[in-house]
């Protein structure tokens, strides 16, 4: 009986639900900029125009300077001018209209020979009849020829139209855009200064999204287990301050780098009046959600450049294995 009653416990101690694992907490984390751009120059050339400094904020493809782009718009107007030729007679049908008269009198002069040869034999030799029958289908042909040079002429219209466009694009390329919402950083040049194409200009960066990255013990934790999860971020500020901001696992790395598993998460910038509370290089420590779900369309973003900070060996991670162990021990 004894045996039966502890066979029994046994079974209903491994029928129990394991409790679920701790959140692991990453006490040292990096926060970079996702977006950290040089906007360079795409043609050579004089800066003619620039409209920022450090500190200015920009959005997405808002003018932030110019390139001497006299010739380009002079050869736009040359190409608009063309374009505007050619479309004018691709929309004339006078040629056509013509033909198509000169088709009718030279018909009715055919005809009226022809009635004249019936009523009165011999009116009409049969060599005229030959040049008016002639002179008749010369003018059908001609109908054909001017829709031929119609279509030809909206062809060329077209031609220039793709041109006006190429001119325009050329254009264009001299005007430099900020590439994303964010701040100017750095000015490298100058209004007056010569610029070749690939010169960094000036120096943007993101301050509406970052990314968050540290190591996990990849002895307790998978990228199955974290991949998606939804993250706390406890940023410390200034003056002791500390904020807290939800954010998402973006990207966990395929390599173990000496026991730890790289990973990074994206958060969205809380801002203090127009200026970013949370920024690049502050400390932070980040807690993943292990136990919550997967969060929906997650933000797909592109493996961090710079490597994750090395494992603070004190306060590492908690696992799943620890929390067992330890268990264990106790029993």
């Amino acid at each position: 009986m004894l045996t039966s009653m502890l066979l029994a416990l046994a079974i209903a101690a491994d029928a129990a639900p394991a409790a679920p694992a701790a959140d692991p907490c990453i006490p040292s984390c990096l926060i970079t900029s996702i977006d950290d751009q040089a906007v360079p120059a795409a043609d050579a050339g004089v800066l003619t125009i620039l409209r920022v400094k450090e500190g200015t904020r920009v959005t997405l493809g808002e003018e932030i300077g110019r390139i001497d782009d006299s010739e380009a718009q002079a050869q736009l107007h040359v190409k608009q001018l063309e374009y505007d030729v050619a479309n004018q007679t691709a929309n004339s049908d006078i040629d056509i209209r013509h033909a198509d008269m000169a088709a009718k009198v030279a018909e009715q002069a055919y005809l009226m020979l022809a009635e004249s040869n019936k009523t009165v034999k011999g009116t009409v030799t049969a060599i005229d009849m030959l040049k008016a029958q002639l002179e008749w289908k010369r003018s059908r042909l001609a109908i054909e020829q001017a829709k031929e040079k119609n279509e030809e002429a909206k062809l060329t219209a077209r031609a220039k139209s793709a041109e006006v466009g190429a001119a325009q694009v050329v254009l264009e390329r001299r005007v430099l855009r900020a590439p994303f919402d964010g701040m100017v950083v750095k000015v490298a040049k100058k209004p007056g200064e010569w610029v070749a194409p690939g010169d960094p200009v000036v120096h943007v960066v993101g301050i509406n999204r970052l990314r968050v990255m540290g190591n996990l013990d990849a002895s307790e934790w998978g990228p199955a287990d974290v991949e998606g999860r939804k993250v706390t971020v406890e940023v410390t500020l200034p003056r002791g301050e500390t904020k807290k901001v939800p954010g998402t696992i973006t990207y966990v790395s395929p390599v173990v780098t000496i026991g730890d598993l790289p990973v990074s998460a994206e958060i969205e910038t809380p801002l203090k009046g127009e200026l970013p509370l949370v920024r690049a290089g502050l400390n932070a420590s980040m807690t993943i959600h292990v136990n919550q779900p997967v969060a929906q369309a997650a933000p797909a973003t592109a493996a961090p450049a710079t490597a994750a900070p090395a494992r603070a060996a004190p306060a590492r991670a908690t696992g799943v294995g620890q929390s067992r162990t330890k268990s264990a021990s106790k029993n």
